[in-house]
């Protein structure tokens, strides 16, 4: 039996479902360095991997490099594996004229600057896909004169980085304030990496992209949807135990039991791993929030009745935009299933961990940042949909009659990402104009 479901590894291609809103934002923003934050296991890699896969096809002017920084522990380690990442992706830059084996052994600074270049007098930006970007905190420590001259060179309007971790990378803004400029971060935007919407997370349930799609009752997805909250890996974690065959050897997908909603020993450790990421402030949060099944917004803010209300709501959306805790009939919930059933079972030993990863202050700077931009940043989203549909919809007026089907198939499904935006620019809009409690 061959179990469709792909737990544990990158995918990309057709293997790899949703994120449109997210994709067409990266490859069209004018910023020129991007912040992905997401928690373990959410798919920062498949997206980075994606983003490398559709820029090569679009044939438009961005050139992707996907740089892999896991397990660096110096600039001469990250300059190694620069050089592997452009010997693997040579035939596409073959166009700078550049002589590959030449930059072998060259610093990473170097090599960025010449590359970029290269590609530029071609006409060309580099697209520098940077995974597991966790490893420059060891740079920090050790070679804080180098990471500050990378931190200018990844700012580089001549390229455009995306740069993808989990939330830990704050602690460069902690090593680095010192620094005469600014700390590493500051000059990335920043955009988390949560839930698929609900569509890809259907397509993903039922592998509508793959030549064996799977057979899945109505009441099933609803169920996997409900404990998942559409997070990728979980979907697919849930799947894989779900998944059986007919005699005829069609693949479907029975009802869960309460078995199959437990975490595994691998599931466990991801979640204490971020939790081990969380402020002392967030676990308050997360930890009170498990208290209930679910819990209103003023019934948390008095159980931190010691916290100032509107830093507790800093927090909170910060939490609810990496997963942590999502809303539920207007109320607040753990973030998933498998996430609450291991608090409850841990909680004794979570309400024990004093020593934390983070300081506050460091992220709580971001979140305000991030909190703040919200509202524009979809703004400036639902303009640009708004802006490609009216385009797609003059083009529909003429397309002939054998492609009508497909463009009013891409307006449908522009018509739902437009309806999707303006939902997040109208919940940011009315999350900025809560009162401040004193």
């Amino acid at each position: 039996m061959r179990i469709p479901y792909v737990v544990g590894r990158w995918v990309n291609d057709r293997s790899h479902y949703g994120r449109h809103r997210l994709f067409s934002y990266l490859l069209n923003t004018p910023d020129t360095a991007t912040w992905i934050v997401g928690a373990r296991r959410i798919g920062k890699t498949s997206l980075l991997r994606q983003l490398e896969l559709l820029a090569d096809r679009a044939g438009g002017p961005l050139t992707p490099l996907f740089w892999d920084m896991q397990g660096c522990e110096s600039s001469g380690d990250l300059s190694s594996e620069l050089f592997l990442a452009i010997e693997d992706s040579e035939p596409r830059l073959a166009v700078t004229g550049l002589h590959i084996a030449e930059l072998e052994g060259m610093d990473a600074l170097v090599i960025l600057r010449r590359l970029s270049r290269a590609l530029a007098a071609s006409g060309r930006q580099l697209l520098l896909l940077i995974d597991e970007a966790e490893a420059l905190i060891n740079i920090a420590q050790r070679e804080a004169a180098w990471l500050a001259r990378l931190r200018r060179a990844l700012q580089d309007p001549a390229l455009k980085t995306m740069m993808a971790s989990t939330k830990l990378l704050v602690r460069l803004n902690e090593l680095t304030a010192d620094w005469p400029t600014s700390p590493f971060l500051f000059g990335f935007n920043m955009a988390n990496l949560w839930s698929l919407d609900a569509d890809s997370a259907v397509a993903l349930i039922e592998q509508r992209q793959s030549d064996h799609p799977v057979r899945v009752e109505a009441e099933v997805i609803e169920e996997i949807l409900l404990h998942t909250h559409r997070h990728p890996y979980l979907i697919q974690f849930l799947c894989q135990r779900l998944y059986e065959e007919d005699s005829s050897g069609q693949g479907y997908l029975r009802p869960p039991t309460e078995q199959d909603l437990e975490p595994d020993h691998l599931l466990g450790g991801f979640f204490l791993i971020d939790f081990q990421q969380l402020t002392r402030i967030e676990r308050r949060i997360l930890l009170a929030v498990g208290q209930r099944t679910l819990t209103t917004e003023q019934e948390l803010l008095a159980d931190l009745a010691d916290e100032n209300p509107q830093r507790i709501r800093t927090f909170l959306w910060g939490m609810e935009k990496l997963g942590h805790i999502r809303r539920m009939f207007d109320q607040l919930a753990i973030g998933n299933e498998f996430l609450r059933r291991w608090l409850l079972e841990q909680r004794d030993r979570l309400e024990r961990m004093n020593e934390t990863l983070m300081a506050e202050e460091s992220i709580e700077e971001m979140l305000q940042i991030g909190y703040t931009r919200e509202p524009a940043y979809y703004r400036v989203e639902v303009e640009r949909i708004e802006r490609e549909y009216d385009r797609l919809r003059q083009s529909a007026l003429t397309v002939a009659n054998g492609q009508r089907a497909q463009v009013l198939s891409e307006l449908e499904h522009l018509n739902r990402q437009l309806n999707s935006a303006r939902r997040d620019y109208e919940l940011a809009q009315a999350r900025q104009q809560q009162p401040t409690l004193a």
